[in-house]
């Protein structure tokens, strides 16, 4: 569940404006079948063709009309992109296209197969500034006649967006962004969503808005569980003291656009796999009031992703995988909640990353994300959770220009520790070096094995 993103918005939210949806007469906003006298490649933005790949007007539609074909012989990332305009803000919209692949595939890169994206309808944002910097169709590969691909997307503050029919993606996750062979698009639109399309349920802070099909639960159970997430996000709130996005609503979007291996990716919408167990987390809610790892693990990351102090992530953080749990473990503390890791923890988690921290000990390493998280608890245990509280803050506060330069993942750790020893001198009301109250020389020596590989 990593995070690939950083977007940056600063805006604040309009009320209730980000939950807009179109009844079920979706309006049309954008239509292109490529097949009028006034069609042009022009009216959309080409990628320049390496040798052996092109992207041209054929005569090869559904009905041998005119469409696009994208064709390469090598792996690539080929678009053609349209800058749409004039969208309502905050509205969630869907656009979908015709689609034919032949001999869609990846290929070995460096004695390892990548099998890319294949051919895939994308919002094409990538803009640090745009709370949602993508999202696309499912991914076709291999050869398949025509069929109709879709993704949902919410506009930005601006009302615009840029769509792209590609062959490939620009970026990647585990089995990467390039493809090779041939694809045609045909009949491009962009309608208002349907209201029936997506399930919708707002809270304080969230915008829940999923395929209905993984709704089993009534409308009070999904509304609890909306609740307990914002307290997860008042938690992470008072925790860092900043919230992301300009305090905007998160929205929680199910798209056909990830692969298997992912289960969610953070941002604005935070984007969750629509070929998953959705349904499963809500069930879990209603039978066992469990808060959901998967979605707090997420928003966990969007306090990364999207805040508008520091920049984000910054240059101390060496791991938002092993921040976005924790910041998950005082969220639980706070208000004893429950959530199933293994097995149901209700409040404190710390047993879960006491095993992981066992288990790496035992082994004679501490080459792990949750046996280090687990050492972080062990400083809250002793100190209390002001002592982060004041820590957080202060990096929060403090430009990247002022903290240094690191060599690696080691000495951010120490910089972090020197801002947790600084908040528990303040604490304690003498000096406190953390490294040595909280560590044994042992364990200091593996984290540093660990995070300087």
């Amino acid at each position: 569940m990593k995070n690939i993103f950083r977007p940056l918005a600063l805006a604040a939210l309009v009320a209730a404006s980000a939950c807009a949806f179109a009844n079920n007469d979706a309006k049309e906003i954008f239509s292109d079948n490529f097949n009028s006298k006034s069609a042009s490649l022009k009216n959309w933005t080409l990628d320049k063709c390496p040798k052996g790949a092109s992207i041209k007007f054929v005569n090869e539609g559904p009905d041998k009309s005119r469409c696009i074909k994208i064709t390469s012989n090598e792996r690539a990332a080929l678009k053609i992109t349209k800058h749409i305009t004039g969208l309502n803000p905050n509205t969630f919209y869907r656009v979908s296209a015709k689609v034919k692949t032949q001999d869609v595939k990846g290929d070995s890169v460096h004695g390892r197969y990548m099998e890319g994206r294949g051919a895939v309808l994308y919002l094409d944002v990538f803009d640090k500034n745009s709370d949602q910097p993508w999202n696309a169709s499912k991914f076709l590969y291999g050869t398949n006649d025509w069929q109709e691909v879709y993704m949902d997307f919410v506009s930005d503050e601006k009302g615009e967006t840029y769509v792209s029919c590609g062959l490939g993606f620009p970026g990647g996750t585990y089995n990467g962004g390039k493809s090779k062979g041939t694809v045609w698009y045909d009949d491009v639109k962009i309608t208002e969503t349907p209201k029936s399309a997506l399930y919708i349920r707002e809270s304080k802070h969230t915008i829940l808005a999923i395929d209905p099909k993984h709704v089993t639960v009534d409308d009070k159970t999904v509304d609890e569980w909306l609740k307990s997430l914002d307290k997860a996000y008042d938690a992470y709130e008072e925790l860092l003291g900043c919230v992301p996005y300009g305090g905007r609503k998160i929205s929680i979007l199910t798209t056909p656009g990830m692969e298997a291996g992912y289960w969610a990716l953070a941002g604005n919408p935070i984007l969750w796999n629509d070929n998953v167990n959705v349904k499963s987390v809500l069930e879990k809610f209603k039978s066992n009031k469990d808060w959901g790892f998967g979605i707090l693990h997420e928003i966990g990351h969007v306090f990364s992703a999207g805040t508008a102090i520091g920049d984000g992530y910054g240059s101390w953080n060496w791991n938002d995988e092993i921040f976005a749990n924790f910041r998950m473990s005082y969220a639980l503390d706070k208000y004893e909640a429950v959530m199933s890791q293994n097995t149901f923890y209700m409040g404190d988690n710390i047993g879960y990353y006491k095993r992981a921290y066992k288990n790496c000990i035992a082994k004679g390493n501490l080459d792990s994300g949750d046996a280090i998280h687990y050492t972080l608890m062990r400083i809250a245990e002793i100190y209390g959770w002001d002592v982060y509280k004041k820590a957080f803050r202060e990096l929060y506060a403090t430009p990247d220009s002022e903290l240094g330069r690191f060599k690696n993942n080691y000495e951010k750790f120490l910089c972090f520790m020197k801002y947790v020893s600084k908040a528990a001198s303040e604490i304690a009301g003498y000096s406190v070096d953390v490294t040595r109250t909280c560590y044994t020389p042992k364990e200091l020596e593996m984290i540093k094995a660990a995070l300087t590989k």
